[in-house]
């Protein structure tokens, strides 16, 4: 019997269990211990077909050389980064596409290893090739040549519900079968709307694994988020914590192509500073929000011709009356992208449209790099 049909059958057993508890008769001593245990058992079942399904998909990721990852402190002076989040020994990561492209955590290549070796789980061995990571997202697309591979099944977004059961798998501690650990989706569109909060255990062992629900659907990848986008080794603080992340299906769907090409992708810059416009509180006639560029604009934005006081309503017709939700449409977009902006500007509206840069390319063409770098540029 395949994966799925033994999940069903072991869900039908956990429904049945479930009914027993309400059926057990009110005269016994202890009523509820035979159907307790036959529910955790059915339960446990469960949890087992589950890991089986997505099993496949999940590999070892060993690395060889690299150099511990630097960074400036307050004084300006390059340091070694902290030595507990440095990515260092096995870790996990997931089979996406049939010819060989597998995603993982880009918290794993930190120290940009010399080399690469994927492990699958019958045992082959393949040196990989980093294709591409996602600096935003922590994501590392790696390809192995190999085809014929298992792929993934994505739960559908509308499973994606707080409350749900949620597992994650890994395989960085030296086991030849994935670990498993238990929880459940606590919150949803985090991350500026592209993950997915669980309280099953994640640590860098099983991060780049899946994030999986009790039918064996990839619900996303793990990684380790935090609010500073440029730094792949940040949110190591959340560590242990009952606090994890995956980033989801959907997200990843988006990013895929360009990764897939070869293209690394890192935070989409308009060249702004931004902040929340005012609004009169109670006032039926008032101006719908947007967020109000402060400064003068520089990059694209200078290019397109906005200015101080213009106000970005929408993005690709997406409305961002505030700057939350201004944030969260531009997370879902890259440097490279191409956008449509929807300007107020006094009396009128208008639209234009403009490739988001990388936050290095933002130079002010009168001012030496060294002074552009510290143009205002918080908005995007």
């Amino acid at each position: 019997m395949s994966p799925t049909g033994r999940l069903r059958r072991w869900m039908i057993g956990a429904a049945g269990a479930a009914a027993l508890l309400t059926a057990a008769p009110h005269a016994s001593a202890s009523p509820l211990a035979a159907p307790d245990a036959a529910l955790r058992d059915a339960q446990a079942r469960v949890f087992r077909a589950a890991l089986e399904a997505v099993s496949p998909l999940v590999v070892r990721i060993e690395t060889v050389g690299g150099a511990p990852p630097l960074r400036q402190d307050a004084s300006g002076e390059i340091v070694t980064a902290p030595g507990f989040v440095q990515a260092d020994g096995p870790t996990t990561g997931v089979i996406w596409t049939s010819e060989g492209h597998v995603l993982t955590s880009s918290f794993n290549f930190a120290r940009e290893p010399a080399v690469i070796v994927v492990r699958l789980q019958d045992g082959r061995r393949f040196v990989a090739r980093l294709l591409a990571r996602d600096t935003v997202s922590r994501l590392a697309l790696l390809k192995i040549n190999a085809d014929g591979l298992p792929t993934p099944t994505c739960a559908p977004p509308d499973r994606l519900v707080p409350g749900r059961w949620a597992l994650a798998a890994g395989l960085g501690h030296g086991s030849s079968v994935p670990t498993v650990s238990i929880g459940i989706i606590s919150a949803v569109r985090r991350a500026n709307g592209t993950a997915v909060q669980t309280d099953a255990k994640l640590s860098p062992a099983n991060y780049g694994g899946p994030l999986f629900d009790i039918e064996g659907r990839v619900l996303g990848i793990c990684v380790p988020i935090s609010d500073n986008d440029g730094d792949e080794l940040a949110a190591a603080e959340w560590y242990d914590s009952g606090v994890g992340f995956a980033i989801d299906c959907e997200h990843i769907a988006r990013r895929l192509p360009r990764l897939m090409a070869g293209e690394s992708l890192e935070r989409g810059m308009l060249g702004v500073a931004l902040i929340d416009g005012e609004r009169v509180v109670g006032s039926e006639t008032a101006e719908p929000g947007g967020v109000t560029v402060v400064g003068d604009p520089i990059g694209p934005a200078a290019a397109v011709g906005l200015r101080a006081g213009d106000v970005i309503v929408a993005i690709d017709g997406e409305a961002t009356p505030r700057l939350l939700e201004f944030r969260r449409a531009m997370a879902r977009r890259a440097a490279g992208d191409e956008i449509e902006l929807s300007i107020r500007r006094e009396a009128g509206t208008s639209r234009v449209r403009l490739r988001l840069a990388r936050a290095a390319e933002l130079r002010h063409p009168a001012m030496p790099p060294e002074q552009a770098a510290t143009r205002p540029a918080s908005g995007g």
